[in-house]
């Protein structure tokens, strides 16, 4: 470093040179900006919003004529989210470390490794009923800071007053689904039974830290880490359709939370869905995203992970829903959560439903609403995946 040609300093530290302005001037020009700048996106975002239906372009004369005419916003959505890779275009399936949790009369339960793509992998928990079937498999999704283990009914926390899946794969598994549930990273360390800690070396940051991070990363590689975790949760399918023991014609999708985004967005994605529950997430997105909203919004909350950028401009709930059709698609909305706005979807529901209104399958989507709060306990769920399939 000694031949490196330094420049003078032509002003060193010390007293400024002038007199200094007073700092609640500064601060009051500070927030004039912020406001500005908020109230600027707000508008633009409800212009999108507004604008949203004007983009798609859907057929209704037939249902082939319909699947036509979503396709190129199936495309749209894929590229959105990142990371997709086709069933058919995927490595062969690859399971290891396959280790035996349960072994109860009706059932067997197991973990396993998982490889999603070439150097990436998961791990997976499977609800096996007795019989050499062919069952109906079940894909069964946690939601945020969850696990495998806690959305089939494998912990402390498993049939809890609220926040619960009220032990959603035992109670599949018991109906005959073959269930599958995969893992979606949030972070590690010491696991307090629903929700991950904070990530090892950083104990003062957030337990939503973890995922933050992954999604930073995802984004700079050109996605967004839920489009790795639909890649994730699509590799199960690949475990159910591919089993012997399972009618790959009929699997299903049930999901709590961020589990119940997930049986939104999967289904859209993969086709090989053919029913889907969503439970405890299904809402007015641009109302959830930037409120106003009876619950905290998004964009107050700690949670990077739930901004896509087209979500406003393209895809409301109701326009994912058009996604899945004409496949069976069932919201199920408690009145007391405390995180989704009950009334707000109904009102979502509602222009879902258009969808199949339009293409005269009524009987394939279905609202179902209980009294309590942000848990997935209803019987009408079940009923409705057993008649679809």
């Amino acid at each position: 470093m000694s031949d490196v040609p330094w420049c003078d300093i032509e002003q060193p530290a010390g007293e400024p040179l002038v007199p200094t302005v007073d700092p609640a001037g500064v601060d009051a020009a500070r927030q004039r900006v912020y406001q500005s700048y908020e109230a600027f996106l707000r508008r633009r975002l409800e212009e999108l919003d507004a604008a949203r239906p004007a983009q798609w372009q859907r057929d209704y004369s037939s249902v082939d004529a319909y699947l036509r005419s979503v396709a190129p916003m199936r495309a749209r959505f894929k590229e959105m989210l990142g990371f997709w890779i086709e069933p058919e275009d995927r490595p062969p399936l690859r399971m290891w470390n396959v280790e035996t949790l349960l072994e109860e009369p009706d059932f067997t339960a197991q973990r396993f490794r998982l490889e999603v793509c070439p150097g990436l992998e998961t791990y997976a928990l499977a609800l096996i009923p007795r019989g050499d079937g062919p069952h109906p498999g079940l894909l069964a999704q946690h939601g945020y800071g969850g696990s495998p283990e806690l959305v089939c009914g494998l912990t402390a926390s498993a049939n809890a007053q609220d926040y619960a899946y009220r032990s959603l794969g035992v109670r599949a598994v018991r109906r005959g689904y073959y269930v599958v549930a995969v893992h979606h990273p949030t972070g590690y360390g010491t696991l307090h039974d629903t929700v991950d800690t904070p990530l090892p070396g950083f104990p003062d940051y957030r337990s939503t830290y973890g995922k933050n991070r992954l999604h930073r990363m995802a984004i700079m590689a050109g996605g967004a880490l839920f489009g790795l975790d639909m890649l994730a949760s699509s590799r199960g399918i690949d475990v159910l359709a591919q089993s012997e023991r399972i009618d790959a014609g009929r699997i299903g999708m049930y999901g709590l939370s961020q589990g119940g985004e997930s049986a939104l967005f999967l289904p859209a994605l993969d086709t090989r869905i053919r029913a889907s529950v969503s439970s405890a997430y299904f809402n007015s997105r641009t109302r959830k995203l930037i409120g106003p909203h009876r619950a905290l919004t998004y964009l107050d909350s700690t949670e990077e992970d739930k901004f896509f950028p087209d979500v406003i401009r393209l895809f409301s709930d109701a326009d994912i829903v058009s996604l899945i059709a004409p496949r069976a698609f069932a919201v199920e909305a408690g009145l007391q959560d405390s995180s989704v706005d009950f009334e707000g979807a109904q009102a979502e529901f509602e222009k879902a439903r258009i969808h199949y209104a339009k293409l005269g399958l009524l009987d394939r989507i279905g609202f179902l609403p209980h009294q309590e709060g942000h848990v997935c306990a209803t019987r009408q769920a079940f009923d409705f995946l057993q008649e679809h399939l």
